[in-house]
C-alpha cells in the first residue's frame, strides 16, 4: 500500500464529529512526484455509491485504530470531497476531534494501491486509485497536505482555493502522451 498526502480542506467540523472535506485534491504535485488527475477515484466513488467497497478512516494509517466512517464521497474539479464521522463514543476519536478542533493537527492522507497511471517529464500521473483508507495525519509528506480551515456550525467563513481545471490539464496530458506515441511509433 502506498500514501498519498495532499492539500485537504476542512469545510466544518461540527460537535456531533461530522468533517466535510476534500480527502485528496487533484493537480498537485506531492513529495513523491505524484500528481492525482480527475477521474483516479471514479471507480472508488462507484464501489463507494454501491456498497461494494468502503474506505476505512483511520488514525495515522494505522488499520488497527479506526476513528470513524466515511458517509458520502464524490469527485469534482477539485478533487474527493468527503462527508465522514468522527465516531466520540471511541476514545481515540474523540482526542482526534479535539486535536482538530484546536489546530493541533492538521494533516489528512490517503492509503491506496496504484491500478494505471504514466510518466511523463519526471512526475507519475495517477488515472486509477484503488483507495484503501483515508487517515487524519500529523506530519503529512507534502507540505501542501493540511487542514487550511476548521470550523464549526457558528463560524462559517467562505474558504477559496484557485485551481486549474482537471479536465483542461487531463486533455492537455492525453494529447502530449499520444503526441509521444505516434513519435515513438517503430523505435525501439
Amino acid at each position: 500500500m502506498k500514501f498519498l498526502t495532499s492539500h485537504i480542506e476542512v469545510k466544518s467540523l461540527k460537535e456531533n464529529g461530522e468533517i466535510l472535506g476534500y480527502a485528496s485534491v487533484f493537480n498537485v504535485t506531492d513529495g513523491y512526484n505524484d500528481v492525482t488527475l480527475r477521474g483516479a477515484f471514479a471507480k472508488a466513488v462507484n464501489d463507494f455509491n454501491k456498497r461494494i467497497t468502503r474506505p476505512k478512516l483511520l488514525w495515522q494509517h494505522d488499520a488497527t485504530v479506526p476513528i470513524g466512517v466515511i458517509e458520502e464521497m464524490h469527485e469534482d474539479d477539485h478533487g474527493l470531497f468527503i462527508k465522514c464521522k468522527l465516531l466520540l463514543e471511541i476514545s481515540k476519536a474523540k482526542e482526534v476531534y479535539a486535536l482538530l478542533k484546536n489546530g493541533a493537527i492538521d494533516g489528512f492522507s490517503i492509503g491506496y494501491k496504484i491500478n494505471d497511471s504514466y510518466f511523463c517529464n519526471g512526475l507519475r500521473y495517477l488515472t486509477d486509485i484503488n483507495l484503501l483508507e483515508i487517515s487524519v495525519v500529523t506530519f503529512p509528506a507534502c507540505k501542501e497536505a493540511i487542514v487550511e480551515d476548521v470550523k464549526s456550525d457558528e463560524q462559517e467563513k467562505a474558504a477559496t482555493t484557485a485551481t486549474v481545471s482537471a479536465s483542461t490539464c487531463v486533455d492537455l496530458i492525453k494529447t502530449i502522451s499520444n503526441t509521444i506515441k505516434k513519435l515513438t511509433k517503430g523505435k525501439k
